[in-house]
């Protein structure tokens, strides 16, 4: 896959587009609720103003004439992004979260 387009208007933060810079791909999204925590504009992909079908429809033009753009977002999505999505680097911190929190509670450790 060359680039990923995402056009929802609704979503927290869309996996897709974590997944697709894991992947290597360039992203465009609408600058929706959770895109702009891994769409970095001009660095990793391209964020376009919600429901901006010309914007939109313009940045996929662009990407898709631009090789090496798309290659260079790409990189920086997968070098930026790899571990910080991979599922033991989530899990493990949602388990210090846990902790964290049981701990404020006065919780023992292992009960």
């Amino acid at each position: 896959m060359d680039l990923v387009i995402h056009a929802s208007l609704r979503e927290g933060l869309a996996r897709v587009l974590p997944a697709a810079l894991i992947a290597g791909t360039a992203v465009i999204s609408y600058d929706i609720d959770g895109a702009r925590e891994v769409v970095l504009p001009d660095e990793t992909g391209l964020l376009m103003p919600p429901r901006d079908v010309d914007a939109l429809a313009a940045a996929m033009t662009r990407l898709v004439g631009d090789e090496p753009l798309r290659q260079r977002f790409g990189r920086a999505g997968r070098q930026r992004f790899a571990d910080q999505f991979r599922h033991e680097t989530m899990t493990a911190q949602i388990r210090q979260l846990y902790e964290r929190v049981l701990a404020e509670q006065g919780v023992p450790r292992g009960e």
